[in-house]
Order: structure tokens, then sequence, then C-alpha cells
């Protein structure tokens, strides 16, 4: 096997094809963030010829595949991976290798993943060794080659289950790999990345297919959004609404309807293209709104193509459409136990990804072909269905004789005892009914619930009902007849012809029904047999030809590409604002599409891109931003269903200019929540977390802040215990934008938690909610550091995000000092918060405060609580300032402090022990109160000798600093006097340097008399200590 591969160049490179360009690239490539960078341009606004267009998304794509092959790189020490066992080239294709593996380990790298799945499209190295770094394959003894899945070839482990992923695999490679028999020399495979998506985009971009709607975007039209067509008659919205059916629309508000009709009014035009954007911000109802336009498209038969970037988002939409679906047969039938006719919507994508569940199982590709082969096989398929229960209703008293003559036989064949009796007619009739109605029930329901309607004449279907209610009808005459005997069904089976007797009710009943049930098979059998039904080989086909709704990712939609199918008039792209641009060039280029319509909200996250320079270049920018920028206008969803309007108010002005109206609904009083006491657990508060700190992961590649977990779980448990034995169900979110604290909270939160029918909570990262929503929404900020870094936190999307999840309670921890970064959406939120009454500080309420104190001792970070941000300080009516180098004292000051701290109410002691400061000898302590007890005092007294005990340690740290109006050396914050004692606020101050102060606001006392008489230098002083360090707590 050869090492990493040559230099070539790039440029003739770009001829060959997507795979094999990324496979050829040397380690050295992938790590040079230079390969495309003097490449890759800012892609523009507006574009003046299609060739420009799609020509801009190219280097941009190329080095936005580089770095993600060089991230995944990075972290090859916990990539999936697994030991070559056979490895062998294919007879007559040139590096394309059948590879077998043992069993792949590390398939679960991150909380919250599924595990991983091999996959077409995996880019793999193959080396001789498991590589734990980059460094590893850059070893002159080291051989590896980059190599992508061609597919995956079915075995018995990929059989077994979703936990088990395919070890029987063909790849492809870039060069010829050379390795010994696969036995005696060692080659591991390791995953890296899959870049279906990648060389999808990069193959539409040099299509050049159906350019209709292509042309139409390239770019600002003034007049799009109001265009009418000039051979199109213009219509009003009421003559709209009638045609589409009113009823429809009665429970949606007038911003959704308006939307709606819009869209259908345009897909009406067959002579011009049109782009219509609908604005969906969080709460106001997109889905909803989405799935009756879907709904209304499936009645008028428009075929349309329905995208999302994810599966999960085009599931959502689905089952949405399929609930839809339901309730309206469920009111046409009068809630009968008819199936659903699903069969003109087809969802379709990789089954490993998709992962169908039972809501939208119906309509899924797989479970269609299987259920539709069933019925069309020739042996045991529909017709031998038809015809068996034909020839039981005509010829059950036959089948009944014969049965009677082979028994004797079977019976003494088979050694039974003679004396066993033989069934009666009525015994016989009921058995061999039940046999046959089953398969053919199931037929019946199939080709009702999975034939596309144009498939199957409307006459068929009708036919189809009535059969199913004439074989229950049977089953009933049959079954639950007590009176019905044998003689009196053996003459209802002898009938030719319906007789019309009044007399034996129940016998003239099932005469009926026997003789209608004869009737509708016969004819069924005919019509179908004359209708084109698929074969069993080309049902799939069919279902793509036929279906009027067929939905996928927007990635998958690649594959209609390669079919040749019935012309789609429609696109529709959900979540639009969080497709590249460049990905929704795979749809719009469908053949035959004229009409689009984007939904999404450009203020939540947009696709995730990893190169820098990409990103900048806009490669992750959407069709639906490109458009909103340019002026198209957009039908804006303006009325929120989800939010408390405490909770709706700062993202509704922030992002949306106050544009977004409170639904009734959430206004009302009996909308509110309170799950917990206190001002601080209202509908929205800001809590600020003092004392925290921001560290890496493991890896160093996330942050976590263990003071926010901690009082993360606090909450929760608080929660539960106000909850708990509640028949009221409890959702609850736990939200962070660093999947390390989003593993830290998971870690720590007991499963009770997490698994319990009622109270759920679901631990997630901002991120990875989008999309959902919960009653309550308890948002961890994570940053807390001296500089206002505020990483992920400062994307407005992202912000948008975290803050719009909740229906009723939204929580946010953070540090107000770190988030309050000038000009960031987190500085008005915090100003906002202040203005509205809702910003707390953590130790507000004693339990959170008790926590932060709590950990802060268990994570050995002790001296922070001595810092100008500690809660221990926050409320006290004493100001300290404390020398931070003097760490020894820190475990005694903090329990003394904790201890009186935590005394009776009204005999608070709050106690400090500051200013090692004589300069020969003398140790001086301040600690004063308010009010305190003789056993107070006693303690006090007690730390002084305490600490002059410790004065020879002490001396060998401290360096006195007498200064020119101080020969003393002892500083004291503010002016002293019989009556005060200090100025400032409530906060610690900790300064730097070698000398030690407290101040405090008290009354008289015989502490402060030490250093009475000094306070007049005390000025001067502060600004030559300010002169040494200056602030650190302020």
């Amino acid at each position: 096997m050869e090492g990493s591969g040559s230099g070539t160049g790039r440029r003739s490179r770009l001829k060959d094809g997507f795979t094999h360009l990324v496979l050829s690239w040397s380690v050295q490539e992938i790590f040079d963030e230079n390969l495309y960078k003097y490449q890759v341009e800012e892609i523009p606004q507006s574009f003046e010829s299609v060739d420009q267009y799609l020509g801009s998304y190219v280097f941009p794509l190329l080095e936005e595949t580089r770095a993600e092959l060089a991230s995944a790189l990075e972290t090859v020490y916990k990539a999936p991976y697994a030991e070559v066992t056979s490895f062998n080239e294919l007879k007559g294709d040139k590096l394309q290798y059948h590879v077998k593996v043992d069993h792949w380990r590390n398939r679960i790298s991150e909380r919250g993943k599924e595990p991983y799945r091999t996959l077409p499209g995996d880019v793999v190295l193959l080396a001789d060794l498991k590589p734990e770094t980059v460094y590893d394959l850059q070893r002159v003894d080291r051989t590896f080659t980059f190599a992508s899945v061609a597919n995956t070839v079915d075995d018995e482990t990929h059989e077994s289950g979703d936990n088990c992923t395919p070890s029987n695999f063909k790849v492809k490679t870039a060069k010829h790999v050379e390795v010994g028999d696969g036995q005696s020399n060692s080659l591991y495979v390791v995953f890296l990345m899959n870049m279906t998506t990648n060389k999808r985009i990069w193959n539409a971009l040099s299509m050049h297919r159906n350019l209709k709607i292509i042309e139409k975007v390239l770019c600002k039209n003034d007049s799009q959004g109001e265009e009418n067509c000039d051979f199109c008659p213009v219509k009003c919205n009421s003559e709209i609404e009638v045609k589409f059916g009113s009823n429809l629309f009665s429970n949606l508000n007038d911003s959704q309807i308006e939307a709606i009709l819009a869209s259908l009014l345009k897909t009406e035009c067959n002579h011009k293209s049109s782009v219509e954007l609908i604005w969906g911000p969080p709460g106001t109802g997109k889905t909803t709104t989405l799935s009756i336009l879907l709904y209304t498209l499936l009645k008028m038969n428009v075929r349309t193509l329905i995208c999302a970037p994810t599966n999960v988002a085009i599931k959502e939409l689905a089952s949405r459409l399929i609930a839809l679906v339901r309730n309206s047969v469920e009111a046409e039938y009068e809630k009968s136990l008819l199936p659903c006719p699903l069969g003109d919507m087809l969802i379709f994508g990789n089954k490993d990804r998709l992962k169908v569940g039972s809501d939208i199982e119906e309509i899924s590709l797989d479970y269609r072909l299987e259920r539709l082969s069933d019925c069309l096989v020739p042996l045991t398929g529909w017709r031998h269905c038809v015809a068996t229960m034909l020839d039981f209703l005509e010829d059950c008293v036959s089948q009944y004789q014969i049965y009677m003559d082979n028994e004797p036989i079977e019976a003494k064949e088979s050694l039974q005892d003679e004396v066993q009796s033989n069934k009666s007619f009525l015994e016989f009739a009921r058995d061999r009914f039940a046999h046959i109605v089953t398969p053919l029930r199931s037929c019946m329901s199939t080709f009702f619930t999975h034939l596309p309607r144009s498939c199957i004449l409307e006459n068929n279907f009708q036919m189809i009902v009535e059969l199913m209610s004439l074989l229950d009808s049977m089953e009933i005459f049959l079954f639950e007849d007590s009176s019905m005997t044998s003689e009196e069904l053996e003459n209802i089976f002898l009938q030719q012809q319906m007789i019309s007797s009044e007399s034996f009710v129940d016998t003239s009943s099932l005469m009926y029904t026997r003789s209608q049930c004869l009737s509708i098979l016969r004819s069924l059998q005919a019509s179908l047999d004359k209708l084109s039904l698929p074969g069993v080989t080309n049902i799939a086909s069919t279902c793509f030809q036929k279906a009027s709704l067929i939905f996928c990712t927007t990635s998958s939609s690649y594959k209609l590409h390669s079919f040749h199918v019935e012309p789609f008039k429609l696109l529709v792209i959900d979540e639009a604002a969080q497709v590249k641009e460049c990905e929704s060039i795979i749809a719009l280029q469908i053949p035959d599409v004229r009409h689009a319509i984007l939904v999404g909200d450009e203020w939540q996250l947009p696709a995730m891109v990893n190169s820098k320079i990409s990103e900048e270049a806009g490669f992750g920018r959407s069709l639906f931003e490109r458009l909103g920028s340019l002026g198209h206008y957009k039908h804006l969803l303006n009325m929120q269903y989800r939010m408390h309007p405490l909770i709706s108010r700062f993202p509704n002005s922030r992002f949306y200019l106050s544009q977004i109206l409170d639904a009734p609904m959430v206004q009302s009083e009996s909308y509110k929540r309170r799950y917990l006491e206190g001002r601080m657990f209202g509908p929205y508060s800001f809590i600020d977390i003092r004392g925290g700190r921001e560290e890496l992961d493991d890896v160093g590649r996330s942050r976590r802040n263990m003071v926010e977990v901690a009082v993360v779980l606090k909450l929760v448990q608080k929660l539960y215990k106000a909850w708990n034995h509640s028949k009221e169900k409890l959702s609850i979110g736990l939200i962070s934008p660093y999947a390390a604290q989003v593993v830290a909270i998971g870690d720590k939160l007991p499963q009770t938690f997490q698994n319990h029918e009622k109270f759920k909570v679901k631990v997630k990262s901002i991120d990875g909610f989008q999309g959902g929503e919960e009653d309550i929404i308890i948002i961890s900020t994570v940053r807390s550091n001296n500089g206002g870094s505020i990483g992920f936190l400062s994307s407005p999307q992202r912000t948008n995000v975290a803050l719009t999840r909740a229906r009723h309670c939204l929580w946010i921890l953070g540090n107000e000092r770190t988030l309050s970064v000038a000009d960031s959406d987190w500085l008005a939120l915090i100003h906002d918060a202040k203005q509205r009454q809702c910003f707390f500080t953590a130790d507000e309420d004693c339990d959170i405060g008790k926590t932060i104190t709590d950990v802060k001792k268990e994570l050995d970070q002790l001296e922070d609580l001595l810092s100008g941000e500690s809660i221990l300080f926050k409320n006290s009516r004493w100001k300290v300032e404390v020398e931070e180098h003097i760490n020894f004292l820190t475990v005694e000051m903090v329990q003394l402090t904790e201890q009186t701290s935590n005394s009776g109410e009204d005999k608070t002691v709050l106690c400090e022990a500051t200013s090692i400061i004589d300069e020969l000898n003398r140790l001086s302590s301040l600690l004063v109160t308010s009010e305190f007890d003789d056993k107070a005092l006693s303690g006090i007294r007690e730390l002084l000798k305490n600490l002059e005990a410790r004065r020879p340690q002490l001396e060998t740290l401290l360096v006195p600093s007498p200064t020119q109006n101080d020969p003393n050396g002892c500083l004291v914050s503010g002016t002293m006097d019989e009556n005060t004692i200090s100025h400032g606020n409530d906060s610690t101050e900790v300064r730097k340097g070698k000398d030690v102060a407290v101040a405090v606001n008290s009354p008289k006392n015989q502490a402060a008399e030490s250093c009475q008489g000094k306070g007049k230098s005390n000025k001067k002083n502060k600004k030559s200590k300010k002169g040494r360090g200056g602030s650190r707590g302020k």
C-alpha cells in the first residue's frame, strides 16, 4: 500500500470525478488551509448568468470537504474502526476492492448520536495500524490510503438489526492498494466522514438540467411576490377559499390563510415560474400551515416534491399530513375501521438514516414495496385471494362434501381415533371463511392504502370499501348468530340466487350478504384484471410515477434525476433557511419543476459549515436568506402559539421587530403556570451565576461549567419535588450551546428523571433542540471569563433558537459580566431582563446559593468564593479586600464566613480575617457585624488568636508595603470613625499586591478601635494599591 499521495496539479484534477479528487488528497493537502483559499471567492448576492451562479460554489464546496476531512482526522483516535479480515481486488474493476472486517469498535462516539453504520459514500482510511493521531500516518514506516465505500453487502450481521453494521462492503480508491494475502499483514479500516451530499452537490453544479427556477432566482426582481401572470385570470382569495374548502382553514389565522392561498394561486399558473417565501418564526404554526397547504395540493392532485434538510424534519411534516388525511377519512366514513388511502403519498431515503416509525411506515417506499409485492405475486396474491373466496361462496357445500369424504382416510393415515366426530357444516364454514378472509382483507386493505388513485379506478375503491363491509357482516352472521344451524346455513349456500323471503330475518340477511359479496367480487375481479397494475418487478417505478406527493431530504432528491418519472409541477422546501443554496440546487433542477415554495426562518440556525474560509464566502447561506436580503416578498406568519408573552417579548422585539402577535390562548390566565415558588421562577428570568469556571473538556474541543451543571440539577430536583405525585405531565428541556456541557449534565442527571413517564427531562445542545419545545426550558450558557468571550453565543440565530423553545417557563443561567459584551444580543437581553425586573442573582434562592458553595468545595475551588462575584458576600453588609496569594488562609476564612452567614435571622455575624499589615509584628484583623452576641464575639476572638499563632508563617510570605502617608501600613478602605467604617457597594474586591484590608458598615465596636485615627490616609492608600495591581473583583 502506498503512503500519502503526491501533490499533482489541482486544476487538472477538477476534470476528474469528485470522489477520485478527494481520495487523491495527501494528508498535507488536507491540513493545508491555503489549498483552495485563493480560489474561493465571496459568493455574490446576485448573478449575471447560470454559469456564474453554479460555478461560484465549486471551490467553496471543495474547501468545505477538505475542512470536514481535516476535522475528522483530528479526532481519528475516537473514530469507528475495524480490523480487516479479507481484502481482495474485484475482477474487472480497477481500484475497487471487496472488504470484510471482524467487527466495528467505537461505534458510539458522542452522547445522543446514533451508532455508526457503514453506508455508501463513507470516506474511510485503510492503514496498517489503528492511528491515534494524524502524526501516526506521517511516520516513514507507515502505509495508508483513503477509500470510499461504494456499497454494502447484506450478510448475517447486516440483517441482525439496527444495532449492527455491515461487515462486508466494497470500496473505491484513487490508487492501487498492495497488501498481502490479508492474513499475515494487519490492515484496519477507519471511518472518517460521509461525503454523499457533497458529491451530489458537485454533480448538480454541472447538470444544467431544468433551469426554470434557477433563472428566476439569479438576481433581484422588484416585482417578485407581486407579479401576476398575464394569461391567468385574476382570482380573489374568497374564490380560492371556496374552491379549496373553507372548512380546512377554519382553525387558521389570517396570515396563515393568506400564505396558503397565495401559494396555491401561483401553482395554478402554467405560463411562468414562481418562487414563494413563507416566513415562519418560532411557534407561529409553520408546520401546521404547510401540512394544510400540502393536504390541499393532495386533493388537487398537484404533483409535488417536498424536501427538508434532515430526515427528522421531513418525517415530522409527513406524519402531520398523514394525521390530517386520517382525520378526513374518519369524518368521511364516520369513524369506520377502513384503512386510510395513502397511495398518493410516498417517502423515501436511506433506510438506515430515515428510520421509519409506525407514524409514517405506510407511506415509506420499502414498506410499500413489501406489502404490494405480497399482493401482486401470481400464486398467492390478490387474484388467488379473490378466486378462493368466490369458490367458497359458490361451492362451499361441495367443498364440505369433499372434506367429509377425505376425513376418514386422513384420520386413518394419521392413526387418529375413529371415535373423533367430524366437523359439522357450520364448523367447516366458519373455519374455511376465517382461513380465506384474512389474506383477502389484507390484499384489499393494501390496495386501498398503498395504490395511487391514478392506478386504480375510483369505482374500484368504492367496491373495495363495500366489500370490506360485507365481509365484516358475513363474519358476524357466521360467528355471532347463535341460532344458526348447519342445515339452515347449508340451504343458504345451496341457493344460486337471492331468495326474497321475509321469514327468518337472519337467514335472509345472510343470503343477501352472500349474494352481494359474490356480485362485488366478480365485478372487482373483472375490473382489476383490465387495469395495468404493476408487476412485482416494476412496483417501485409505479410508486414514483403515480404518487402526487413525494417526500425526501434535499440531498436524497438527487435520486429522482436517475428515474424516468412523471413531471413534478411544484417543489416545496421546508426548513429552507437551513439548506445551503448549493444543496437546494439538487432539487431545483428536478425535471419540469416550475414553481417553488420555500418555508423557513433566517433567524434560526443556518446550515453548518466547517471551513471558516467557505463560511466567510457565504457557502452556508440559504436561498431563502439570499432572496429575502434582495427584497423578495415573504409571507410572514405573524401569530405565535407557543410561548408565554413574557418569554416571547425579547426575541420578538430583538429579531422580528415586534411583528409577531401573541395568540389569545397564550395570553389567557389558563396558560400561566407556577412550578416553583418565588419571583425567580416565574415565566421568564435571567439568573446570574457567579463564581463558575468555564473549562475545556477532556479533549479540549468543547466547554463546560460545573457550577452551572450543579445549579441545573438543583433546579430539576426542586421541580421534581414540587411536581411529585402530580397527575399532569411536565416536560423540561435542559439546553446549552456546548456539547461538553450537555454531556456533563446528562452524566449527572439521575435516570429517574430521564425515564419517567410523566416527568420528562431532555438534555440537548441548542442546535439539537431546534424545532423542539417543552413546558420549561433551562438554558446553561456556560461562559464565565474576564475577557467577555462568548463564542457560540455570539450567533444571533443560536440565541434566538435557545430563547424560543419554552412554552410556560424560560430560566436562563449565565454570568452577567461575561455575557455583557458591547452590542451583543446578550447585553440587550440582560438589560431587558433588568428593566422588566426579571433579573436575579443565584443567591436570592437559598438552595441554589448553598448548591454553588457545595460544588465549589467539591471541586476544590474555594478561593473563587473570595472573588468579587462570591455569593457568600453578595448580600452581606460589609466589604472585604483580600490578598489573593495567601492561599493557605482560604479554607479557614471561607468556613468561618459560611458558618456565620448561616446563623440566626437577626443574629447574623459576617466575619472575615483581613489585613496582615503591621511593618514589624502587629497582626490587625477587623471583623465587624451590625449585630452580634457574646458567643459570636468569642468566635471572633478565637480567630484572632489563630491568626496570631500563624504570624511566623505569614511573615515569610508577606512583605509589608508601608506608604508615605501610612508608615504603619494599616490600609483600610474608606473613612473610619466611631459610627461608620466603609463606603462602596456590597461586592467583594480582591486586589493584587501584598496587603489585605477590610472595611465594614457597622455601628461602634471594639474591634475597630485599633485602626482609629488612621482613616485620613486611606484615600491615598487606595490609589497606591491600584498602582500595584489594580482591582480584580469589580
